[in-house]
């Protein structure tokens, strides 16, 4: 189990006072006595400052003495480590002195230089070696720290700055790309690619040639938005995830998917209301939802916080430590045992090509590709099944556990990958397809058993139920549908149910029609068999159209698809509301299911701020556990009481209310 640990914003305009009042030995006491082991601490800030008397870089004009090596030496005494942390991709100071660093994001307007707030660099200018270089160094040769967290923020988009017009003139012999119409927007995004990784990994290995056990972490870097394996240098992944909207879903889906890389991952929530510009707390019970969905998968929670200006703990910051320290205790009572692993049945697959475009172009510049991939996240935790979502990078190092693989609306996939999920289905793996067939290097994924029409056929379809259910209506889904030709070996499974008297770009009113009475010919759900195998197909997008509808139908109608996919999981929960996430561990002798109530999560006001309070929606649910060949079930538990529990061959089952934000089911066997 990861322990706690806090990062402190410290962001702050030129006439706030800096460090006249500071408690930091208070602070290191209060962090240590909760049991937080690492915090990030500033150094240097997005408006520029230096946050200790640097010679290279620019303190901060109303600082008095050394704010960031105070914190930093009296942490390290109390055997907490410090992290630096150096805005890399903004400096507001930097832009002012050396205009020429600025990134520009439209040549038609230039850099955008403000008075005294934050400036967006760029990292390809002599910024990295005559700036950010020399002040690691000098934080390296004058304090105690245990690594580095680098802001990249925007540093890796679009820029049509001095230097990065040069470099391109010079690569590929004509200016920068002006947009996507532009036909080499794509040799652009492969450009800013390779130098991106180039500029993370020669940071990261200066830092690591200096301290080969430090920490390097680059916010962002190595997550879903860029999917694929750091470069030698980085040791981290950290995810500092949207402050607005659902904030333990979005825990869950950077978790699932930090959980499958190679380096240990921080995912990085905030205490505060709405976001880091805000200074109101979010209710606390909030911060114990996301805090235990984060380390129910193996990361780090990392709680976002903002150190007071005269370098001492507010009050709300106090309450959030001690209160989040007992939240790790109570946690680690139920941790599992050390042997214990996530089986990690179900994988959702992403990559470069799918989310950054098969040719680049989309690369730090279009997010467009998570949406279906968070949408496939929330529709399987919603129909009750644990899953983790792995880059192709790392494919291999996960399909030995892996039941079944999910390509949600994917754009595109290596030869390695198909190749890859060939063999896995041959060997006895399923593979579930849905939104669209994937390119593989530039060709069709040629054996899913089916080929598209070119044009759709409709812009929303209905998917019949599984079973005849009066009280339940066909399952609307939203997105292009094509017509299917299928191979010869491949059979239908399920029809679509065309909107009545409708085809693609008709208008039914405010635009979707009611489904007809009888089914179309036009396949929705196929299956091919090959090997020991299955590939099974859904023409419907209902990842993307989960993630932006919420159609809580097609979690239910999910739920039946994944148990034919996979009958017997390691574990599952079922709520007839959704809401509830399951993350299972199992060793030889045990099983635990972490519960995770993801109810009562409010989102208000326009920028959809959440909040979470104490008394959250009790759901009834059903738990199932696979039982392991050849043993028996010795006793349950649900969190420190015995639970009543019946079996029905392999499975056992539970009944349960969780009325509480969470709980840990566990099965011992003999």
């Amino acid at each position: 189990m990861h322990h706690l640990a806090w990062h402190f914003d410290f962001h702050s305009h030129k006439s706030i006072r800096i460090n006249h009042d500071p408690d930091v030995q208070a602070m290191a006491d209060t962090l240590a006595d909760a049991g937080v082991d690492e915090i990030i601490t500033f150094a240097k800030c997005h408006t520029g400052f230096a946050y200790y008397p640097s010679r290279v870089g620019n303190p901060h004009p109303r600082m008095i003495g050394d704010p960031f090596g105070d914190v930093a030496r009296a942490c390290k005494a109390k055997g907490i480590r410090v992290l630096a942390y150096i805005s890399f991709g903004i400096d507001g100071e930097a832009g002012r002195r050396h205009p020429d660093w600025a990134q520009v994001a439209d040549p038609a307007t230039g850099p955008r230089i403000t008075e005294d707030h934050f400036v967006s660099t760029c990292p390809y200018t002599p910024y990295i070696d005559d700036f950010m270089l020399p002040m690691i160094q000098e934080i390296i040769d004058q304090y105690p720290v245990d690594g580095f967290f680098f802001d990249t923020m925007g540093a890796m988009g679009v820029c049509h700055c001095r230097f990065c017009r040069q470099e391109f003139q010079a690569a590929h012999g004509r200016a920068i790309p002006l947009g996507p119409s532009d036909p080499d927007w794509g040799t652009y995004g492969a450009f800013r690619r390779e130098r991106a990784w180039r500029v993370v990994a020669k940071v990261g290995q200066y830092i690591l040639a200096r301290g080969p056990t430090l920490k390097v972490g680059f916010n962002w870097v190595g997550t879903s938005r860029f999917p694929e394996r750091m470069p030698h240098g980085v040791t981290c992944l950290t995810c500092d995830y949207s402050t607005t909207g659902p904030q333990s879903l979005q825990a869950s889906f950077h978790s699932a998917y930090g959980k499958t890389s190679e380096l240990a991952c921080d995912v990085m929530y905030t205490i505060i209301n709405a976001g880091w510009g805000d200074w109101a707390p979010r209710p606390l019970a909030g911060l114990e939802q996301t805090g235990v969905t984060i380390w129910a998968h193996g990361c780090k929670p990392y709680l976002g916080d903002r150190l007071h200006p005269t370098n001492r703990l507010d009050p709300m910051s106090v309450r959030a430590i001690r209160f989040m320290g007992d939240v790790q205790q109570r946690v680690a009572k139920a941790w599992p045992d050390d042997d214990a692993v996530q089986p990690n049945e179900i994988l959702i697959v992403t990559g470069t090509k799918n989310q950054y475009g098969a040719d680049m172009r989309g690369f730090a510049a279009d997010y467009s590709a998570l949406v279906p991939l968070e949408g496939m996240h929330r529709l399987l935790l919603d129909a009750g099944h644990a899953m983790a979502i792995v880059p192709e990078d790392l494919l291999e190092r996960h399909l030995g556990r892996a039941r079944v693989v999910i390509l949600s609306e994917n754009r595109a996939v290596t030869a390695a990958t198909a190749q890859a999920l060939r063999a896995f289905v041959g060997g006895g793996g399923r593979l579930l397809v849905t939104g669209r067939i994937p390119h593989v290097d530039g060709a069709g994924f040629d054996w899913l058993g089916v080929t598209r029409s070119e044009k759709p056929w409709q812009d929303h379809i209905y998917l019949p139920l599984w079973q005849h259910d009066p009280d339940k209506s066909p399952v609307l889904v939203h997105g292009a549908f094509h017509r299917l030709t299928l191979h010869p070996d491949t059979e239908t499974i399920l029809p679509a149910i065309q909107p009545y008297d409708c085809s693609a770009g008709m208008r039914f009113g405010h635009a979707t029609g009611p489904a007809s009475f009888e089914p179309s010919d036009a396949p929705a759900l196929t299956r091919r068999c090959l090997g020991q195998g299955e590939v099974w197909y859904l023409e419907a997008p209902i990842g993307s159209d989960y993630q932006v509808k919420a159609n809580i139908w097609q979690a239910d109608w999910l739920r039946e698809l994944v148990q034919r996919l996979l009958p017997q999981p390691a574990a599952r929960v079922v709520s007839e509301s959704g809401s509830v996430e399951i993350v299972p561990h199992m060793s030889a002798k045990a099983t635990w299911a972490f519960l995770i109530n993801h109810g009562g999560e409010q989102l208000s006001s326009s920028q959809r701020t959440a909040r979470t309070f104490a008394d959250v929606p009790p759901y009834t649910v059903a738990v199932e556990m696979r039982i392991p060949s050849g043993l028996m079930p010795r006793s349950v538990t649900v969190g420190s009481r015995r639970a009543a529990w019946t079996q029905d061959g392999a499975i056992l089952r539970l009944s349960l209310t969780l009325d509480r934000i969470w709980t840990v089911v566990k099965a011992i066997w003999r």
